[in-house]
């Protein structure tokens, strides 16, 4: 059996952990590389990072422009409250704005801003593996470019497909039967979609040495946790949150909220994943880039 093969049995195996050691050991990294408070962070840039990302979906969209803007303002009415409402303003203000070109200056500041968050993912995925990013600072722009590129289309395309799917579905008309099983095939794209998404970022987020793998358990868990935290957080909004007490700043306080859970799952799937390879017979040390002979 090829040692590509034994790693991933190992991955899948927990690294020879109990359920509890894995839960132990995950929480004792997190304590230790402050994951909540980078969570916050990377949410922080996350939220600087949403109007240019916006921006740039609708101008990489060109022809299309309407549609997709049709699309994002569906995908705002899922969203709480006020939070809904940020996104529909930034929408109908860029569509109001004059067109530029996908290589103008406009569309390089755009991207530039937007990539910004994934720098930031970067850097605490490295923490988490206690690596040094010896990446030139060009390179690490450049694959936080070519991330916030493949990382739009992913989460944008799940999104409309979570939203705008049960809509064409019932107009496709294919019955009980045939709903059924176009909406399991809806969900299976969005989760697929999902753990790509968490793949690339853990794949390309730490410098250290890696063979590609499409779904981890850190990436599993990741996606589980954020789905559950997403409807955990709906009935938080539909039960106990008071936008009152936060006035004009709801909107804001909600997104942040929510960007903040997504970058925790993010993070802490990352942090299961490095206590398996740190516990693996065939894994690496805590620090280690290159991957063991």
């Amino acid at each position: 059996m090829s040692i590509i093969k034994v790693r991933l049995q190992e991955a899948w195996d927990w690294g020879g952990l109990s359920t509890k050691q894995l839960a132990t050991r995950t929480w004792g990294a997190m304590d230790k590389h402050d994951t909540f408070n980078q969570a916050a962070v990377i949410a922080f840039y996350a939220m600087l990072s949403l109007v240019p990302m916006l921006g740039f979906v609708l101008l990489i969209a060109l022809g299309t422009r309407t549609a997709v803007a049709d699309e994002l303002l569906r995908v705002s009415y899922q969203l709480p409250g006020q939070a809904g409402d940020i996104v529909r303003d930034q929408v109908h203000k860029i569509q109001t704005s004059a067109p530029v070109g996908v290589l103008s200056l406009s569309a390089v500041v755009l991207l530039w801003s937007a990539s910004s968050l994934f720098v930031a993912v970067m850097d605490m995925l490295n923490v988490v593996y206690g690596v040094k990013d010896g990446r030139p600072w060009w390179k690490r722009r450049l694959m936080a470019i070519v991330l916030t590129l493949c990382e739009v289309i992913l989460l944008v395309g799940a999104s409309v497909v979570a939203v705008g799917g049960p809509h064409y579905i019932d107009s496709l008309g294919l019955g009980w039967w045939g709903s059924v099983g176009a909406t399991v095939v809806q969900w299976l794209i969005v989760i697929f979609a999902l753990l790509l998404a968490f793949a690339l970022a853990y794949f390309f987020g730490p410098h250290i040495e890696q063979t590609w793998e499409w779904i981890t358990p850190g990436s599993t868990i990741g996606v589980i946790g954020l789905i559950l935290i997403s409807l955990g957080f709906r009935a938080y909004l539909l039960i106990g949150f008071n936008s009152e007490a936060y006035g004009a700043l709801a909107g804001v306080v909600l997104m942040l909220l929510w960007l903040y859970a997504t970058s925790l799952a993010l993070l802490v799937g990352a942090e299961v994943n490095c206590v398996i390879e740190q516990a693996a017979p065939h894994g690496r040390a805590p620090g280690q880039k290159a991957l063991p002979a």
